[in-house]
């Protein structure tokens, strides 16, 4: 039973195949492309959409080639979203959570208050939340819209035709109510948004057509509630999850949404798991200033610049990685040299160590946060994501917070989607047996 799984990355988009059947689990990407945001004549920064859909495409056709197909699911970073016109195209490229029309973002939370929001919504206050987006949009355009779409529900518009926001993805917008599951008119309302625009909140995983004869089925679509599907065994209470990329987030699988002064104060997020439950868990920021500073360096291959840092033997700074000033800096390296007090002689290891190991303390923070916030110990991490393959990283993540690091699949996010298709398709009974399928490969530390 092989699958198509469509992961959009913010740096790369691949489509990969899974074979559910498999006695050894793997996932085979079979086609990829690097990506990011384009600034259009204005200087916002916007995604090539057209592009991202031509390359989707061109990947689901090469996996089709290669073999049967039982289905195609589709993942994305939250946040972002389209806008459809009156004839169904989109009025502009999307922009991306980058770009700096949200920096006026404190204003719109003022006057809706912090307070009155993450009780309402119990989402992490960020800039970059798809709430504080549409409050800074075009006014004219936004009035001409007839749908707003996530954009990986966009895609699945885009193959398939059908039109909702799944639910994993629309939690994290900070227009959803975290108790009721339902889209909030007030918040809507106070942002300007018609309500009539966004579209129903689904359940996945479900049916949503057909691509080239190929059914298309309706996964937990925000990235990271796929990655939180394929971590490597079943959480128990004393588990936390660290989902290793781009950004990094941290935390843990949970019944019902909190939304006390404890969690609100420490910022925590309640997003809507791929099939229930809640991930409770917080947003570091990852890798993505590496990614910047590699690209300052002419893209330098990443495994020989982890390996140098990981002899440096002098002492080494750590900056706060959650940190807003490492969000979109004109010059990564600059920032970080800056927040570190490093001067400019110091060498390149060294900027990265200080990097993987400032994430790394961030991460540890944020776990023991975690556990005082929820009441009790965190005992087990469970680490998943693009740069779970890096063991200098995963030990740092053990020596940072003293817990036992069970290591998964750096493919996670194509695997969570994967599993959730084979439920769908009846391969798998539930989630639990999804994982315990997956497990077998994991590494502990």
């Amino acid at each position: 039973m092989r699958v198509l799984a469509v992961d959009l990355g913010a740096t790369s988009v691949r489509v990969a195949a899974v074979d559910l059947e498999a006695r050894d689990p793997e996932v085979d990407v079979i086609h990829r492309f690097h990506h990011g945001p384009v600034a259009d004549p204005s200087g916002n920064l916007r995604w090539d959409w057209a592009r991202i859909v031509e390359e989707v495409e061109r990947g689901l056709a090469v996996g089709i080639e290669a073999g049967p197909v039982a289905s195609i699911g589709v993942d994305g970073w939250a946040i972002d979203y389209g806008l459809l016109g009156a004839d169904g195209t989109l009025l502009s490229p999307p922009y991306s959570y980058r770009d700096a029309r949200t920096n006026g973002w404190r204003a719109t939370l003022e006057r809706i208050g912090a307070d009155r929001l993450y009780g309402a919504t119990g989402v992490q206050l960020m800039q970059i939340n798809t709430i504080f987006q549409v409050a800074a949009h075009d006014r004219q355009e936004l009035a001409t819209a007839t749908r707003l779409l996530l954009l990986p529900d966009l895609l699945v518009r885009t193959l398939a035709g059908f039109e909702g926001a799944e639910r994993s993805n629309a939690s994290t917008t900070g227009l959803v109510e975290a108790r009721s599951g339902h889209w909030s008119g007030e918040l809507m309302e106070a942002v300007g948004l018609d309500p009539a625009i966004v579209p129903s909140i689904v359940d996945a995983p479900r049916a949503a057509g057909s691509w080239r004869g190929i059914p298309v089925h309706v996964v937990g679509s925000h990235d990271t509630a796929s990655a939180f599907a394929a971590v490597p065994g079943v959480p128990g209470p004393h588990t936390a999850i660290v989902s290793s990329g781009t950004w990094v987030l941290v935390g843990a699988e949970r019944a019902e949404p909190d939304t006390s002064s404890m969690a609100r104060d420490a910022n925590f997020s309640n997003e809507a798991g791929a099939l229930g439950g809640f991930r409770f868990l917080k947003n570091v920021m990852g890798f993505w200033m590496l990614e910047q500073c590699r690209t300052g360096w002419g893209n330098p291959p990443l495994d020989p610049l982890v390996n140098a840092a990981a002899v440096v033997e002098q002492d080494v700074p750590i900056v706060d990685a959650t940190d807003a000033r490492f969000l979109a800096p004109g010059d990564m390296e600059a920032e970080i040299r800056s927040a570190a007090g490093l001067p400019g002689d110091a060498p390149r290891s060294l900027v990265v160590r200080c990097i993987l190991e400032s994430i790394a303390a961030a991460t540890s923070g944020v776990l023991d946060e975690l556990g005082t916030v929820m009441g009790t110990d965190i005992t087990e991490v469970l680490v998943v994501g693009g740069a779970a393959r890096l063991r200098f990283m995963n030990e740092l993540y053990a020596r940072h917070s003293g817990r036992e690091v069970t290591v998964g699949s750096p493919e996670a996010t194509a695997f969570g989607n994967a599993l959730v298709q084979g439920i769908a398709l009846g391969r798998f009974e539930d989630l639990n047996a999804a994982r315990r399928w997956l497990a077998a490969g994991a590494e502990r530390l």
